[in-house]
């Protein structure tokens, strides 16, 4: 019996070791392809300025859905993001894209938005913003009913866009999304620049160790992180123990 769980083991590990190195593979791959994939087919002009997602961004989650295969995108914060995720999700059989938005307006104009290209490979869920202990500290964070998502599968690919600053910001979003995870999943952080991001980025680094892996590429007019989930159990341990 202890030889079988031996075996059961070094294959679960390497399988998901397996899992993170196709996932840092994706990435790579997907930050080479993204500057030639063309977004014409918008339909307007894209601005780096804009409240919407930066050009070189939405070309990098159209690239990534390509590469990472995933079979569950999550998306916290809407818009023309979601509607390149869902276009690029109907090229991967079987992809779902769940997005999740606080504003019943935001939400409304993305499902429009959706309507307008044809996209049906998403859900848009709607639903408040709260404030939850995270790690013993209370944090903003989107109340996710699982009813709202497109699939119960742990989502491979998560875009976190949201909430804005005003509202709280995103302090308390890795760990949300890190529920909704499993190992090898990529999730992506936008406007990873500015001051709040950055030192709530640092601030989970340095609890969560190696249990993770964050990758800041560079050239992103935002500044973006890419966290890739090592070591699922760990993470929970940690966040559980953080005074």
């Amino acid at each position: 019996m202890e030889d079988h769980d031996t075996r059961l083991v070094a294959v679960a590990e390497a399988s998901r070791v397996d899992r993170v190195g196709h996932a840092v593979s994706a990435l790579d791959e997907a930050l080479r392809r993204a500057p030639d994939v063309d977004l014409g087919w918008v339909g307007r002009p894209l601005a780096e300025n804009a409240w919407e997602a930066a050009p070189d961004l939405l070309r990098l989650l159209f690239a990534l859905v390509g590469t990472l295969r995933p079979k569950h995108v999550l998306e916290f914060g809407s818009g023309l993001s979601t509607v390149v995720l869902a276009r690029a999700a109907s090229t991967v059989s079987g992809c779902v894209v769940t997005s999740i938005e606080h504003d019943p307006e935001f939400a409304a104009a993305t499902s429009a938005l959706l309507a307008d290209h044809g996209d049906h490979t998403v859900v848009v869920g709607c639903t408040p913003l709260v404030a939850r202990v995270r790690a013993g500290q209370l944090q903003p964070c989107y109340l996710v009913d699982d009813e709202l998502l497109g699939s119960c599968r742990a989502a491979d690919l998560i875009l976190v866009d949201g909430p804005p600053a005003v509202l709280g910001g995103r302090r308390g979003m890795l760990p949300l999304a890190l529920e909704y995870a499993q190992s090898g999943s990529i999730i992506l952080f936008d406007d990873a620049d500015r001051e709040a991001e950055a030192r709530a980025l640092a601030d989970w680094e340095d609890v969560l160790g190696n249990a993770v892996e964050i990758h800041r590429p560079a050239g992103f007019a935002r500044g973006l992180a890419a966290v890739v989930l090592v070591a699922p159990t760990v993470v929970r341990i940690r966040l559980a123990a953080k005074p």
